[in-house]
C-alpha cells in the first residue's frame, strides 16, 4: 500500500486547546486500475484553531487532477490558518481563494483547461462541526447505531434521486453516476454548500472520495468506522476497496470524537437539520453576506465588527469630531 506524497501521518491523536479530544487517521491509495492518484487529503489540528479534515478528488486528465486536488488542500489550509474572520466566513473565503488559484493556474497554462476537483471538508470547532462541500466526495456522521450522509452529492444522478426520477439503487449503478455538476476550480465562480452539526462524545465521522463510497454500502461503512479505531478503519476501507477491484483512487479519513468540551462560539448557528447553505462566491465576494445571515456574529463587539461601516470607523469618528467642533464654534 502506498501513501500519497506529503500525506499526514497515518494515525495521530491530538487535543485542542479547549480540551476537545479527537483521534483521527487518513489514508489514500491509487487503486487497482488507475496509474496515478488524483486524490489528496489533509487532517490535523491547526495552530490555535480546531481540527481540519479535507478530501479532494481531482479531475481533468493525466496529472491535472492530481495538481488540482493538491492545490485545493494546500490553499484552503494556508488561507484558513491565517484568516481572522469567524470560522464559517473563513472557510468560505479559503474555498474561494482555492478556486481562484486552480482556475488562474489552468487559464495560464496550455493543456490545463478543465482541471478541477471535488472538496469535502470538516472543521471541528469544539462542539461544532462545520461541513463545506463541493462535488461528490462525501462526509458521513456515525452516531450510536445510525449513519447519516451529511453532504449532498453534486452529481447528475444525485439530482435525479432528489427529483424522484431515480432510486438510490438505480443511481448507484447508473452509467452517468460519475458525472458531477459542481467542482472547484473549473469556473471563476464557486458554489459551496456549508452546513453544521452539533457533535457529541463518541461520534465517528468519515470523509471519503467516491472510490470508497461507490464500493461500500452505508451499513458496511458504519460497521468499519464504528467498530475499529481510525487507523485500523481507514486501512480496512482501502484494503476492502482494493479487494473489490478498486477502479478509482480511494481515500478515507475517519475521526473518533473521544470527548467534547463545550465552548461559546462567536457566531450563531442555523437550526439543526436545516438544508446546507448554498453560496455562489464570485471574485468580488458576492454571496458572503448571505453566509453572515445564516451564521451571524454573536456578542456586542462581534456584531459591531460584522457591520459594513466598521472598517471605516476611525474615518467616521474623525468626521463626527469635526462636525462637533464646527457646531461648537458656530454657536459660541
Amino acid at each position: 500500500m502506498k501513501l500519497m506524497e506529503a500525506a499526514p501521518p497515518i494515525s495521530k491523536k491530538g487535543v485542542s486547546q479547549a480540551g476537545t479530544q479527537v483521534r483521527f487517521a487518513g489514508l489514500s491509495d491509487t487503486g487497482k486500475v488507475r496509474s496515478i492518484n488524483q486524490d489528496s487529503f489533509f487532517v490535523d489540528f491547526l495552530a490555535e484553531k480546531g481540527l481540519m479534515a479535507m478530501v479532494a478528488d481531482g479531475m481533468g486528465g493525466h496529472k491535472n487532477g492530481e495538481i488540482a486536488s493538491r492545490m485545493a488542500v494546500d490553499a484552503v489550509t494556508e488561507s484558513f490558518k491565517q484568516e481572522k474572520l469567524l470560522a464559517p466566513m473563513a472557510i468560505a473565503k479559503a474555498v474561494h481563494l482555492a478556486n481562484k488559484s486552480i482556475y488562474d493556474y489552468a487559464v495560464k497554462l496550455t493543456g490545463r483547461q478543465g482541471m478541477g476537483t471535488t472538496l469535502t471538508l470538516l472543521y471541528i470547532d469544539d462542539q461544532v462541526g462545520l461541513v463545506g462541500h463541493i462535488g461528490d466526495s462525501r462526509a458521513y456522521l456515525i452516531r450510536q447505531t445510525h449513519i447519516k450522509q451529511i453532504s449532498h452529492d453534486h452529481s447528475w444522478v444525485a439530482d435525479r434521486v432528489r427529483q424522484g426520477v431515480l432510486t438510490e439503487f438505480e443511481a448507484r449503478h447508473h452509467h452517468w453516476r460519475n458525472v458531477i455538476t459542481n467542482a472547484l476550480g473549473t469556473t471563476e465562480e464557486v458554489k459551496l454548500d456549508l452546513s453544521h452539526i452539533t457533535l457529541k462524545d463518541n461520534d465517528r465521522l468519515l470523509l471519503c472520495s467516491d472510490g470508497i463510497s461507490t464500493l461500500f454500502n452505508d451499513e458496511e461503512l458504519k460497521h468499519i468506522a464504528s467498530h475499529f479505531e481510525p487507523e485500523e478503519a481507514v486501512k480496512r476501507l482501502i484494503d476492502g476497496a482494493n479487494e473489490r477491484g478498486s477502479p478509482d483512487n480511494a481515500t478515507a479519513i475517519v475521526l473518533h470524537i473521544e470527548r467534547i468540551v463545550h465552548c461559546p462560539k462567536p457566531y450563531g448557528l442555523p437550526r439543526e437539520g436545516t438544508e446546507p447553505k448554498s453560496l455562489k462566491i464570485s471574485e468580488n465576494h458576492d454571496g458572503l453576506s448571505e453566509l453572515e445571515e445564516s451564521f451571524p456574529a454573536s456578542g456586542f463587539m462581534m456584531q459591531l465588527r460584522s457591520q459594513a461601516w466598521y472598517p471605516f470607523r476611525f474615518w467616521l469618528l474623525g468626521c463626527f469630531s469635526l462636525l462637533l467642533l464646527f457646531l461648537f464654534f458656530s454657536f459660541r
